[in-house]
């Protein structure tokens, strides 16, 4: 059976050609021209791949990536015509598997999409790779197993990217701020109602008393921070 693979780009003339070319390799290509009818072409098909355009009118990658990551870990290629570090350095953090810029060869395509998806359903033997988090948390970061109190706990990938982050700073104490810049929160006026839902979200999947939580604690007026003690 062909693996299919979603293509969210508005420019027409583009998803033409990636259409065309992943087509001709045997893959099942969707098309969606806009973040919000990608994210319905999504849910409604369980793409094996994302090819995601960054700069789009109305919901843009940066935020489809977002909502896809909230639901899911399928492998994301982004599209962009812009090639700075921070760039790149945003879309990783936001979960984004690897790059194409524009403007590319449907060779290129196929060689990213090709090595994209030998990585994620063929990968190699995982490597251990242990974060211990405080006396209750170990998480491996190469499997995305995270055991706490001697419990392993699914999680979903946004809970699980805030809880790496606060399992690589323990001890520090991480502003609103900066927690909506590492998890891709683009939206400034509700950033610290995210970011408040996001801690409440990992809270009930983590803590054994989420009204009274003791990993991830909350210093009034500066932030959260993952308990060493």
């Amino acid at each position: 059976m062909s693996q299919s693979i979603l293509v969210v780009d508005d420019d027409p003339a583009q998803v033409r050609m990636m259409e065309m070319t992943l087509r001709g390799a045997n893959y099942e290509p969707l098309t969606a021209t806009d973040g919000e009818s990608g994210l319905r072409v999504f849910a409604a098909h369980s793409p094996d791949l994302v090819i995601l355009d960054v700069m789009m009118p109305g919901m843009d990658g940066w935020e489809t990536c977002y909502r896809i990551r909230q639901i899911s870990t399928v492998p994301i290629i982004f599209l962009t015509g812009r090639q700075t570090p921070d760039d790149k350095i945003s879309g990783l953090k936001l979960g984004a598997d690897d790059y194409l810029i524009k403007p590319f060869l449907p060779a290129e395509l196929l060689a990213r999409v090709e090595s994209v998806l030998r990585r994620t359903y063929h990968p190699r033997r995982p490597i251990q790779n242990l974060l211990k988090a405080g006396p209750e948390v170990m998480i491996n970061r190469t499997t995305r197993e995270v055991i706490v109190r001697d419990e392993t706990k699914p999680l979903r990938p946004g809970e699980y990217m805030l809880l790496l982050l606060l399992a690589e700073h323990a001890g520090e104490t991480l502003s609103v701020d900066r927690i909506a810049r590492e998890l891709g929160v683009g939206d400034e006026e509700r950033r610290a109602e995210r970011v408040k839902w996001h801690i409440w979200k990992l809270r009930q999947s983590i803590e054994s008393d989420p009204r009274h939580p003791r990993i991830i604690v909350t210093e009034a007026g500066s932030g959260y921070r993952l308990e060493l003690r």
